[in-house]
């Protein structure tokens, strides 16, 4: 186990808070906001364009970040293209893949509108869209077997919905994509950071900077195992090589895919957070959010008037007090202790309001929440509960 004393030090807002938002954003450690400041005060200038030592610096510091994520997934650098957040990145999949008339995409009742949305919109191309059920939680891989078929072209599912925290079995997903000749990807959001897995085996990975990575906000990567398989949806400065008056010449992935001025300051933030992180241990970071997430859950379902609906073994934890309503509830919660969590449909309405028409509570772990936390947020519950019987 790390020094979880020593590692809240890195997060000053902790000591003003009790934070459990972190499936919506994490807080940001200081040592990225001053590698941040670093770039601001020492060397501020574009990416990639300029011969002067301060553009020298930021293009290398910058794609030192890439180096950095690469080695971190285990995937080659080169695959790696930044976007602003996960949902940028899925995006840049569903408009740059090569779609025809009559072909399928494949994703599931858990998702974030961010994996919905955009294959929802591609009915337009003539593309329709398949919806996998789930069982209390789970994609079964038999439900894709039955509904995948020839026109399946993209299998695209959530590793961890962040409604419940259930783990998908992505890999097995991934296997009958591929043994039907689909592609699939993977919306990481939830999962980068905070459990261990094999990139390599999936075609997309749609990957956040500001949840598990601890990065700032406005930062995200796309992983795509081949570039041939997408066309660039947006054009600018930055990716060409050559621009004559008629056409122009592309600079090679990833760079191609990345036209204008990005987020410099955020990317040498994101590469340093993704350096805390890995000093902390994936798996060790798992094993200590599951612990304090299994709690959670355990205790709030044994207060009368609770229903919880996420299953032990996951650190998102979303749960309902009977007789008020989910934001009445989150309010209480931080006027009662400062405590922060998440209410409402959460960017995942079909999935939220299933479960309750106003949507839902939701408690999320991070590295650095604590035991004492989240019996804090119980104690409250207790509380807010007894009131209202």
């Amino acid at each position: 186990m790390y020094d979880l004393v020593r590692l809240r030090e890195q997060f000053p807002v902790l000591s003003t808070c009790i934070y459990l938002d972190s499936a919506s954003t994490s807080q940001t450690p200081s040592c990225a906001v001053e590698a941040m400041c670093g770039y601001f005060y020492e060397y501020a200038a574009n990416h990639g364009r300029g011969a002067h030592h301060l553009a020298r610096r930021t293009t290398e510091e910058f794609e030192k970040t890439r180096g950095i994520l690469g080695e971190f997934l285990g995937v080659p650098e080169g695959n790696l293209v930044f976007t602003k957040n996960t949902t940028d990145s899925i995006n840049m999949v569903a408009h740059g893949f090569c779609w025809n008339e009559g072909d399928e995409v494949i994703t599931s009742s858990l998702e974030h509108h961010a994996n919905y949305l955009p294959w929802l919109v591609l009915g337009g191309k003539g593309v329709s869209m398949k919806v996998l059920p789930h069982e209390n939680g789970i994609i079964t891989p038999d439900s894709l077997q039955e509904m995948i078929s020839s026109r399946t072209k993209m299998v695209a599912v959530t590793h961890m919905p962040n409604v419940l925290g259930t783990l998908q079995p992505v890999d097995e997903l991934a296997a009958i994509a591929h043994d039907n000749g689909a592609k699939i990807l993977i919306d990481a959001a939830q999962s980068v950071g905070h459990i261990p897995f094999d990139s390599t085996t999936f075609d997309y990975l749609a990957i956040p900077g500001h949840k598990g990575l601890l990065g700032p906000q406005g930062t995200g990567a796309l992983y795509a195992a081949d570039w041939e398989t997408l066309s660039i949806a947006c054009h600018g400065g930055g990716i060409v090589e050559n621009v004559y008056r008629d056409s122009f010449e592309l600079l090679p992935p990833p760079a191609c895919f990345e036209p204008g001025t990005p987020n410099i300051p955020g990317v040498i933030g994101l590469g340093r957070a993704i350096r805390l992180v890995e000093e902390l241990g994936v798996e060790t970071i798992h094993s200590h959010e599951v612990a304090l997430g299994t709690a959670m859950q355990k205790g709030l379902s044994a207060i009368e008037g609770v229903t919880v609906y996420s299953p032990p073994g996951t650190g998102v934890i979303s749960f309902n007090i009977d007789r008020i309503e989910p934001g009445e509830c989150a309010r209480r919660l931080d006027e009662m202790k400062g405590i922060c969590v998440r209410s409402g449909m959460h960017c995942a309405q079909p999935l939220s309001s299933s479960l309750n028409p106003s949507g839902t509570v939701r408690a999320s772990i991070g590295c650095y929440s604590t035991m004492e936390e989240v019996e804090a947020l119980l104690s409250c519950v207790e509380i807010i509960s007894r009131d209202h019987r």
